[in-house]
């Protein structure tokens, strides 16, 4: 294969080996790779493909790998085991390129990183590989049906997901919507733009991103964001309409907070946790340009994003602040206060596929604690009569339904949970299995409901004219 087919690969595994190794995180590792790269559009998406994608089924990989090696895979090298995961992902997902480029790319890449050993040892496995493919496969999709009642440990295979996160959503969630999260776990995230309502309609941009020839599909949760369905190859950034302002990169369940908040116009809204920014930005839009938004974080570096897409957007009305969220104050109370906790993540693991390498039982222990202590500081920030909205992007019940309750205990009165029926568009206002909890003033979305990510956000009503404790 040209070099550049070998040198694509081969910043694929750097940047693997960086994850693994190093310990950096999945999309950072890869944006700094692929900026310093002179690769081609379409050699830097390959590079974002196998990197997610090996990522995304790393378990199930060595799985098929496991019965073609003479050595156990923990005891190669970690440049050789993650040259054959690149190797056996792109033959069983990449079906356009062929079997013959896979392995001539693998095999030099081996011998590139480390010596001729290694590269007969690539050749060798994948070529065994590929003549009994069929054999590898270790479960077929079509026996992974709810009432197979399949063990942990083979759903763990199989999903590349650790059995401790599978066992929880079992017992919490139910097998049906267990199975659901770990299908969407292994497919490519979905792509959302929210529209610049300041600055075009929904309509207009339909029109200007249509005439470039990228399919947008309307969002059955929240007005004003679509789905691309297609588009041509580049960067999202490198869309009609982007550096002007028309748009920004928002997944729809994110964007259904900023909704729930639901902030007047000429009103203060802190953001408690800003960072990256999408929520600070949607807010900032939705006060038409005449309250305010705060948007407070502990990471300078981290807002820096969030600075960039202000001016982008043209954006006046967002404050940024450095600040710890457990003691930030502002000079007055606010209307509204979001708190978009950090998290385990567990409702976006198809996005951010290394976090589940990361995540161990025993955050949900220390997670809460921060969680509650940023909740417990924001009550402090919001007006009589003001409203106070808790979010994450985790799945677990100690993130979420027992941190509110533990803030409602603690804050008596003060605070009452608020119907988010209101709120919500008709597609989720109508679901049965969020009815309920929704007028209890939370709402735990995941896959299993029309495919959404991971969400879970509450919204609570301080008491009016009421001294605060």
């Amino acid at each position: 294969m040209a070099e550049k087919g070998v040198s694509s690969r081969r910043i694929a595994l750097e940047t693997l080996l960086r994850i693994e190794n190093e310990g950096a995180y999945a999309n950072i590792a890869l944006s700094k790779a692929l900026e310093r790269s002179d690769l081609s559009v379409r050699d830097r998406a390959l590079v974002t493909h196998i990197v997610q994608g090996v990522i995304r089924h790393r378990s199930n990989l060595d799985s098929r790998l496991r019965p073609f090696s003479k050595k156990p895979l923990d005891k190669i090298p970690s440049v050789l085991l993650n040259t054959l995961r690149i190797g056996v992902y792109q033959l069983e997902y990449l079906e356009d390129i062929p079997p013959s480029a896979v392995l001539n790319t693998c095999t030099s890449i081996a011998r590139s990183c480390g010596h001729e050993g290694l590269a007969k040892y690539s050749n060798a496995v994948l070529r065994s590989y590929l003549r009994k493919r069929e054999e590898s496969l270790v479960l077929a999709s079509a026996t992974l049906q709810p009432d197979k009642n399949l063990g942990v440990n083979e759903l763990s295979e199989y999903y590349s997901m650790p059995a401790w996160m599978i066992e929880r959503w079992r017992q919490n969630l139910g097998t049906e919507t267990t199975l659901a999260i770990l299908n969407e776990s292994q497919t490519e995230p979905k792509v959302f733009i929210r529209v610049n309502r300041t600055a075009i309609s929904p309509e207009g941009l339909q029109v200007i991103l249509a005439r470039a020839g990228v399919e947008l599909a309307q969002s059955s949760v929240v007005e004003g964001v679509f789905q691309i369905l297609s588009r041509g190859r580049g960067r999202l950034e490198e869309l009609p309409g982007y550096k002007e302002g028309l748009f920004s990169i928002q997944d729809e369940a994110a964007s259904l907070v900023s909704e729930i908040v639901n902030p007047d116009p000429d009103t203060t809204v802190i953001d408690l946790c800003a960072a990256p920014g999408g929520k600070s930005l949607h807010l900032a839009e939705m006060l038409e340009g005449k309250g305010k938004v705060i948007a407070v974080d502990i990471y300078e570096k981290r807002l820096t994003e969030l600075k960039k897409n202000r001016a982008r957007l043209s954006l006046s009305n967002i404050e940024i602040s450095t600040g710890d969220g457990r003691e930030f104050k502002f000079d007055r109370l606010a209307e509204s206060v979001l708190v978009d906790a950090p998290c385990s993540g567990t409702g976006v693991l198809n996005r951010r596929s290394d976090l589940k390498y990361r995540k161990k039982p025993e955050d949900l222990k220390e997670l809460p604690v921060l969680q509650e202590a940023l909740l417990n500081n924001a009550a402090t920030l919001v007006k009589p009569g003001g409203v106070l909205v808790y979010s994450t992007c985790s799945l677990e019940p100690e993130e979420n339904q027992a941190v509110i309750e533990c803030f409602l205990k603690k804050w008596g009165e003060s605070f009452k949970p608020e119907d988010l029926t209101p709120y919500l568009p008709e597609s989720l206002k109508n679901d049965d299995r969020l009815s309920d909890t929704a007028k209890a003033g939370m709402l735990l979305l995941h896959p299993g409901i029309r495919g959404l990510s991971g969400f879970f956000i509450a919204r609570l009503r301080r008491a009016p004219d009421e001294e605060m404790q």
